[in-house]
């Protein structure tokens, strides 16, 4: 009975580990442009962090394959079947945050990007 909680355990910290390197490695891949601008998202209060998707859905200007981004991941972060329960501890929320990271890395590669900094350099007018 032991063994298959030590089997558990050990699986679930290398699933962490393997979380964590492919976290790191898209970080990597990010160029410093897209990371000021992930961070000025990051700052947004939660609820302006909503309007920008909302927004971001909404404009024409943005391909709809790529408008679909947003709400698909708030769809994804709302619903209870996750790819790795949630009660389970830092490796639920972990696999949140990798495929929100994946979703804003490809919101901003398609889409572009004074379109974002625009709704972006709004709600922190508003925000202030």
């Amino acid at each position: 009975m032991t063994s298959i909680w030590i089997g558990v355990i050990v699986a679930f910290v290398a699933l962490f580990a393997l979380l964590c390197a492919a976290g790191l490695l898209l970080w990597r891949t990010v160029d410093a442009t897209d990371r000021q601008l992930i961070k000025r998202i990051l700052r947004l209060r939660l609820k302006s962090q909503f309007r920008l998707a909302v927004a971001l859905a909404r404009d024409p200007r943005i391909p709809l394959r790529v408008r679909l981004i947003p709400p698909g991941l708030i769809l994804y972060l709302a619903m209870p079947i996750d790819l790795i329960p949630d009660f389970i501890p830092v490796i639920g929320q972990l696999d949140d945050m990798i495929v929100v990271f994946v979703g804003v890395r490809l919101l901003l590669r398609f889409a572009p990007r004074e379109v974002v900094e625009d709704h972006i350099a709004r709600l922190e007018q508003v925000a202030t």
